[in-house]
């Protein structure tokens, strides 16, 4: 039999109690087969506490935006909980994988992502918003925000996404207004004396010239806030360049055979002159007599009025087959003074 003393004044357990079958005297006897089961439910009762402890106790690893740390504690709860229990607070926006209602367990990975918030100024309206995006480009595209070429951002595309950070946007856009310019040519004179007073002749042709003038009005935002103006040249202008004669006209000698006295020269050809006689209609419907000579008119035009050394004034008013180029044919009165004239090669005067 085993005595075990106790106080009267200390506590006994109840599950010793259950086990006590007499006491005598303040001493409480207690039979060893009896002992036996009292050892074994202590025995029992430790075992069981440390299984409970060891499921109890759980480590877990914690990514939060990237940040590791682990935490450790008794927990048979959910992740939201044992998160909470640790300090580690999660928002309604932030995005927790496993889910906040999983259950925890010994090892387990928990990663942690949270928006950054972020301050968009969008063509003057400001509006507060969180977003996962790691780039300004990846955040302008969650939000449905198109660019053009022109729009101005505060920040770099590729710049990385800060929280509290503010983003500004500019939206430019351009009214082009086009119109075409036509520019006149001038006119130069140069003097040159290879050619008689009152005459000209074109060296240069003149071409009009064309501009393109181009009036861009720049709008940010949709407030008009400058114009600028470009010209371009479509067409150069080619100035017209004349020849203007300066060269003193002579005067014709004295020519006795027609009494005719000297005259200022227009023009002069030096052409081969042969000679018929005079009857018919001539091609300007004249009658062909002396003072008439046939003319190619694409050289001497008809009614040109000339000077003849040896023949005197004539005028062109008739053609022919043969007169062709620098050749022409005079009317005489005669066949003898035709035969007389034959072939020759003289210079002949335009006179006024």
């Amino acid at each position: 039999m085993v005595l075990a003393r106790y106080n009267e004044n200390e506590s006994v357990p109840d599950s010793l109690l259950l086990l006590l079958p007499y006491e005598r005297g303040g001493e409480v006897r207690i039979p060893k087969s009896r002992l036996l089961y009292v050892s074994a439910a202590g025995v029992a009762a430790l075992t069981c506490a440390s299984v409970v402890g060891k499921t109890g106790y759980k480590t877990i690893t914690v990514l939060d935006n990237g940040q590791r740390k682990q935490v450790s504690g008794f927990t048979f709860g959910q992740l939201d909980g044992f998160l909470e229990s640790h300090d580690i607070s999660v928002d309604f926006q932030d995005r927790v994988q496993p889910s906040v209602t999983a259950t925890v367990t010994n090892g387990m990975t928990v990663v942690i992502r949270r928006p950054n918030r972020i301050r968009l100024v969008d063509a003057g309206a400001t509006v507060d918003l969180y977003s996962y995006a790691t780039t300004v480009g990846q955040l302008l595209k969650d939000q449905g925000i198109r660019l053009t070429s022109a729009d101005r951002v505060s920040l770099p595309l590729n710049a990385s996404v800060a929280s509290g950070m503010t983003l500004s946007i500019q939206h430019v856009s351009h009214v082009t207004q086009t119109k075409t310019e036509t520019l006149q040519f001038q006119t130069i004179r140069q003097r040159t004396d290879r050619l008689y007073a009152g005459q000209t002749r074109m060296l240069t042709r003149g071409v009009k010239g064309s501009v393109e003038l181009k009036t861009v009005q720049e709008y940010i935002n949709g407030r008009r806030v400058g114009e600028y103006s470009r010209r371009r040249v479509v067409r150069p202008v080619q100035n017209e360049v004349l020849a203007v004669g300066i060269k003193p006209r002579p005067m014709l000698p004295q020519v006795s055979s027609r009494g005719y006295a000297g005259s200022v020269i227009l023009h002069s050809w030096t052409v081969v002159a042969t000679a018929y006689v005079a009857g018919g209609i001539t091609a300007t419907g004249d009658p062909a007599r002396p003072g008439v000579i046939a003319v190619d008119p694409a050289v001497i035009p008809f009614g040109t009025k000339l000077y003849i050394p040896g023949i005197g004034i004539v005028r062109a008013e008739d053609t022919g087959g043969a007169i062709q180029g620098t050749r022409i044919d005079i009317c005489v009165s005669s066949q003898a003074i035709a035969d007389q004239w034959g072939v020759r090669t003289v210079t002949i005067y335009e006179v006024q």
